[in-house]
């Protein structure tokens, strides 16, 4: 008993042939509200093609719901039924509505041991993953955290898209066009920098004809149902969705890049006695619509 230790885990080379026969999911949160007035997301990642889905949530109970959604889509545009689910012993994925739900739907639900996250490492590390390049879109352009959702959801839009070594250097998109050329689901806009300054072009059939033809907003992704680019206006609170975007992508909305205003530290002999240094505090920049 002294000497127990844990079981070691070796890497899976079991992999799913066919889309859709195993879906990995995984919960993340609680963060602070985002903009949308999400607290969490749940994802998805198919273990065969390796694309990923993700849907922010206000709360954990909604991922039933968001499951049954999910399961359905598939169904109507892939014509294909997810046959094995992977997750965690989490109340948000086993519960008595949900349970019912993969039963009469023939879908396996594989759940993992207790306290074993390393049965369940897609998901695991695709979420460690997400976080990893959402947080580096946030520092880029100084953006504020209330837009994490936004940048996970941007995060996942480019991942999507990017060749990676688990598919042999093409995209999961491309991979995933192999199996359904015709889906409309799988359109692709030119990727933006995250956070920099859109002018997007007003349509109010109020302004004037000296008013101002285009409105200074925040770019924040890609949205799922349309094709445009989604942008934020800060000051009015409203969404926008347009192709005719003019953007600065060298210009954060926010002000300065958080990596050009950190402090620059010089290598400096240790001092022979106490030294006071006074640090001058950096003033946050204030948001004028222009």
């Amino acid at each position: 008993f002294s000497k127990h230790h844990r079981a070691t885990f070796s890497p899976s080379n079991n992999k799913s042939l066919e889309p859709f026969d195993l879906i990995h999911s995984d919960v993340w949160g609680p963060a602070s509200n985002s903009i949308s007035g999400a607290k969490w997301f749940v994802s998805f990642i198919d273990d065969s093609i390796r694309v990923t889905w993700i849907f922010p949530m206000k709360h954990k109970y909604e991922v039933c719901q968001i499951f049954v959604d999910f399961f359905r889509l598939v169904k109507n545009q892939f014509n294909k039924s997810i046959k094995r689910l992977r997750s965690n012993n989490g109340i948000e994925f086993v519960n008595l509505e949900f349970s019912k739900f993969l039963k009469d739907n023939g879908v396996v639900h594989e759940l993992t041991c207790v306290n074993t996250p390393q049965q369940n490492g897609v998901a695991e590390r695709k979420n460690s993953h997400l976080l990893e390049v959402a947080r580096t879109l946030l520092f880029q352009m100084s953006v504020t955290n209330v837009y994490w959702g936004e940048a996970v959801l941007n995060t996942t839009y480019l991942i999507n898209r990017l060749p990676t070594r688990v598919l042999n250097g093409i995209s999961q998109i491309k991979h995933m066009l192999s199996f359904f050329p015709s889906s409309p689901l799988m359109l692709s806009l030119p990727s933006r920098v995250f956070g920099c300054v859109a002018f997007v072009h007003s349509h109010d059939p109020h302004h004037g004809k000296l008013d101002p033809r285009a409105i200074k907003c925040v770019f924040i992704g890609y949205p799922s149902n349309k094709k445009g680019f989604k942008c934020y206006h800060p000051l009015s609170c409203r969404f926008f969705v347009s192709m005719d975007v003019t953007f600065h992508e060298t210009q954060s909305y926010f002000g300065e890049s958080y990596l050009e205003i950190e402090p620059v530290i010089e290598s400096l002999p240790f001092p022979t006695q106490d030294v006071h240094v006074q640090v001058q505090e950096v003033t946050k920049p204030t948001l004028v619509l222009e």
